[in-house]
């Protein structure tokens, strides 16, 4: 039925309907935002953008006056701007209306020069932007002027500098060069912030269980040493604590396959043998596991605040980790081959797995998929066992005896597998 529309219907039409039907949703949405905020002197809503979007739709379109638009934007923006001093005059500063008004007038170029997911991309985002008034400041009123700063250099290092980067090799006996060291930092950085940020900003305060699915995304293991030492504060029958550890290595599990599929999709297609069944029986379990929370357990403070994995120090910290684990894993299968590898994977994952999963898909190893997907596997079972010991170190009884043998097993689990040769 689509096909049939689009070859049926002139592109202007189809262009022109899409114009008016964007400017009305804006127009509806601009509607909604004064009436929740109680505005009432206002230029326009519904029918004035549709109008505006109209406007700007024909005036781009005649392309025998290519200035006939931009006059056409002077006009409105000198109707906007008279209208603006008239806000001023009742102390009214907001610009709301007339940056959707504009947003509105752009919308004749973009329907008729750019693709249709676009066209539909930016009117979500408009309409995005202008109900969330309330989270936006609510998360800007939390952010600290030194997240601020820490992003925007990690935003020039990866923008500006990453393609800048040469990708001479550092040395004869590392196997990957400056350019891949920093796109693995860029990466994990990347995908350890978004975790930061929704635990840090967003669900700080959601309960014990979503801080360990998203302490997964940021780092399962520093999320089950926070869990563990807080599980003392806990009731002795209570099975949150646990259940925030397990859900913690699930979550694992899906992060791995996301940096993996980053690099590499055939390993990722291997692995998903593997870990696609350890996530299930992973997330089963911490159901179950909550779904056994005492009910006169007590409730908790939220999680001690992470540290932020785009500062520098974290940064270059990451990257000589990973130019030594690359070298060391080099070193490995060119002396001892797959044994030598697996051996070598199972020592990693007492530390951090991260480094020696990025150097094993970038270092152009003399090793089949097969044997770089087992050592990824192994290396995630030996974490775990590493959690393990880590729970019944510090953790309550309860989480010791729940949370220890669910990881336990999976590392068990996840070995046999590598032995079976899935």
């Amino acid at each position: 039925m689509h096909n049939l529309l689009v070859d049926n219907l002139p592109g202007l039409l189809i262009n022109f309907l899409a114009t008016t039907a964007i400017g009305f949703l804006i127009g509806i949405g601009l509607r909604e935002y004064y009436i929740g905020e109680h505005k009432e002197n206002v230029f326009g809503t519904t029918r004035t953008c549709v109008f505006i979007a109209i406007l700007g739709f024909v005036l781009y379109q005649l392309e025998a006056l290519p200035l006939l638009y931009l006059g056409g934007m002077l006009v409105v923006g000198a109707l906007l701007l008279s209208y603006y001093r008239a806000k001023i005059q009742h102390e009214q500063y907001g610009m709301i209306g007339i940056l959707l008004a504009l947003s509105c007038y752009a919308l004749g170029p973009i329907a008729q020069t750019l693709p249709k997911w676009f066209l539909v991309l930016y009117a979500i985002t408009i309409l995005f932007v202008l109900n969330a008034k309330p989270r936006i400041r609510r998360l800007t009123e939390r952010l600290s002027n030194e997240e601020i700063i820490t992003a925007s250099k990690f935003l020039v290092l990866t923008g500006v500098i990453l393609p800048l980067v040469p990708p001479e090799p550092i040395a004869d006996f590392i196997p990957v060069n400056l350019y891949q060291t920093w796109l693995a930092v860029t990466v994990i950085s990347g995908i350890s912030y978004v975790g930061y940020l929704l635990q840090t900003y967003l669900w700080q305060d959601r309960g014990l269980l979503l801080t360990g699915a998203i302490g997964g995304v940021y780092s399962s293991t520093a999320t089950t040493v926070v869990v563990a030492r807080q599980s003392r504060r806990y009731g002795p029958n209570s099975s949150k604590p646990a259940a925030a550890i397990v859900l913690a290595t699930a979550i694992m599990y899906l992060r791995l396959l996301a940096v993996v599929a980053v690099f590499n999709l055939a390993v990722c297609l291997k692995l998903l043998a593997v870990f696609l069944p350890l996530t299930a029986l992973a997330g089963l379990v911490a159901y179950r596991l909550n779904a056994q929370e005492c009910a006169d357990c007590p409730a908790v403070a939220a999680l001690a605040k992470q540290r932020n994995p785009l500062e520098l120090g974290s940064a270059l910290l990451f990257a000589g980790a990973f130019v030594l684990i690359a070298a060391a894993t080099h070193w490995t299968i060119e002396n001892y081959a797959h044994g030598g590898l697996v051996a070598l994977s199972f020592v990693v994952g007492f530390a951090d797995i991260d480094p020696f999963v990025l150097s094993l898909l970038q270092g152009g190893f003399a090793a089949p998929d097969q044997a770089i997907a087992q050592a990824i596997v192994v290396a995630s079972a030996s974490n775990n066992l590493l959690k393990a010991a880590y729970t019944a170190l510090w953790s309550n009884r309860r989480t010791t005896l729940a949370a220890g043998a669910t990881l336990t097993a999976l590392a068990g689990l996840a070995f046999i597998a590598v032995l079976a040769g899935v």
